[in-house]
């Protein structure tokens, strides 16, 4: 069976990091075992909809990542950005996967992420780093915490409002929410968040959607076993190829030289 990768948006419309992190030193204040985390609202607080993620390791992998990202910081500029959770973290290849392009990459996914953390996050990871260009795939764990499709889709214009009005002219592969394992309602609502998605990007020229739901879908909206591990929720290796092949077509043919 053949596979296609890439959907027009109208179409769309149509079908309705292993460097280890030093370890933060907690304040005098803080409780015994607290994790120090000035990557976090003081007050506890997002100016989004929706949670953040419920997983007991969400927070330390949070601090994980955002120190590791901001030591990178200054030698991360102007490159190709790809940001989300974890199954943008995860990407063992990442660097190998696109080194035929003539910029660098830089992995800015976080393990357990949804959206609220991603607005609150954007200006230091993603935008200070004067992107040359964005990859962006994020919802799955949004839709996990029960935050509804509507309400992702606010978060997501509020992400491509700010990402505009810093950077008008760069493009941008929005990836499809991608399937995972048929329970609950998972794939009426991942249907209906990447129908949301279609309709932002088909405002905007300069946004490509990259279909990487269909090629990992089963008729059911579950995912395909060898594309996923056990959980079905994280790409496997030939996952993660499939998704290449998908987004490389993409940013190569964006004009990124310097």
């Amino acid at each position: 069976m053949m596979r296609k990768f890439l959907l027009p948006v109208s179409l769309l419309l149509l079908l309705a990091g292993c460097q280890t992190a030093p370890k933060p030193v907690a304040p005098p204040s803080a409780a015994p075992g607290a994790i120090a985390d000035p990557f976090w609202p003081a007050d506890g607080h997002f100016a989004a909809k929706g949670r953040t993620s419920s997983w007991s390791g969400f927070r330390a992998k949070n601090v994980e990542r955002r120190t590791l990202f901001a030591l990178h910081k200054a030698q991360d500029q102007d490159a190709v950005v790809f940001v989300g959770d974890s199954i943008t973290e995860g990407w063992r290849t990442f660097e190998q996967d696109f080194a035929g392009l003539p910029v660098r990459v830089v992995n800015r996914g976080i393990g357990g992420d949804t959206t609220p953390n991603l607005l609150y996050r954007l200006q230091d990871d993603v935008l200070d780093l004067h992107p040359r260009a964005l990859v962006v795939l994020i919802g799955t764990n949004d839709l996990g915490e029960h935050t509804s499709p509507s309400d992702i889709a606010r978060n997501l214009r509020m992400f491509h409002e700010r990402v505009r009005a810093a950077y008008p002219q760069i493009p941008i592969a929005w990836c499809l929410v991608m399937p995972r394992k048929a329970d609950d309602t998972y794939p009426k609502r991942i249907h209906k968040l990447n129908e949301f998605i279609a309709k932002i990007a088909a405002f905007d020229p300069l946004i490509t959607v990259c279909d990487t739901f269909t090629p990992f879908a089963l008729p059911d909206g579950s995912s395909i076993s060898e594309d996923f591990r056990p959980d079905h929720l994280h790409p496997s290796p030939a996952g993660y190829a499939i998704w290449r092949s998908v987004l490389y077509p993409v940013v190569s043919g964006w004009n990124l030289a310097p």
